[in-house]
């Protein structure tokens, strides 16, 4: 059998999200697997068109979804990933569109041949309706190819920590438990690619967030995946352990 390194190049993954900037999650994860040689091709299901613009420029609707998508570009682009795909649905609104979701992620995975699909644990880490409308899609449709990625209790504590040093009060609000964690992915080599990348994001992150994020970069340099029969995606885990 052909050792798992050897077969990289060979290998690809869709990630699933729902907005711009939402690859922030798992930022070092994707950028390890592409210095791995693994195709790593983003999805965005929505441009984030009922965002607010945090950057003074005032944007909102069509043009925010614009500028939003040049930002996930340029955070591909640092990341070394694939051109991201957007399917330009209404952002808040995924629940409305399981059908059309499902039609296109099945015309992706017939054209890319992914060897696994990663998006959102159940809850969606922040309780967001399209990450769960997501999540609920994958498991339902894809779960043989699908891992999921969270954020631990243990993260999600160190990340408020973070937060509260640069004095505003931050929460995931949907943790998962330690325990349930699959792979826990040393991202320590990426810090730098992460916060680059995430403050490509300039509408959704103002500095003070940024600061805070390389707080937690440093202080927990680490990315979690949950697998829930294994299945395809215990290939890539393979190259992340």
């Amino acid at each position: 059998m052909e050792p798992v390194e050897e077969m990289a190049g060979d290998l690809s993954v869709v990630v699933i999200f729902a907005h711009p900037d939402d690859e922030t999650w798992i930022s070092g994860t994707l950028a390890k697997l592409s210095d791995h040689g693994v195709k790593v091709f983003p999805v965005y299901a929505t441009s984030g068109d009922a965002g607010s613009d945090h950057s003074g420029q005032g944007l909102s609707g069509s043009e925010l979804a614009l500028i939003r998508e040049q930002e996930a570009i340029a955070a591909s682009q640092i990341l070394g990933l694939q051109s991201p795909i957007f399917l330009r649905l209404p952002d808040g609104k995924l629940n409305k569109y399981s059908e059309e979701i499902i039609k296109q992620l099945n015309s992706i995975l017939e054209q890319e041949k992914p060897t696994a699909i990663l998006t959102f644990v159940e809850g969606g880490i922040t309780d967001n309706r399209d990450h769960k409308t997501l999540n609920r899609l994958v498991s339902a449709h894809f779960n043989r190819l699908a891992g999921y990625f969270g954020v631990s209790y243990y993260r999600a504590e160190s990340l408020a920590k973070s937060a509260n040093k640069f004095g505003f009060d931050y929460k995931v609000a949907m943790p998962i438990e330690d325990a349930g964690v699959t792979i826990r992915v040393d991202v320590s080599s990426y810090k730098t690619k992460r916060v680059k990348a995430m403050a490509s994001h300039k509408t959704q992150f103002p500095s003070i967030m940024i600061k805070a994020y390389t707080d937690y970069a440093e202080s927990v340099p680490l990315e979690e995946i949950i697998t829930i029969n294994g299945g395809s995606c215990s290939v890539l885990i393979r190259l992340l352990e």
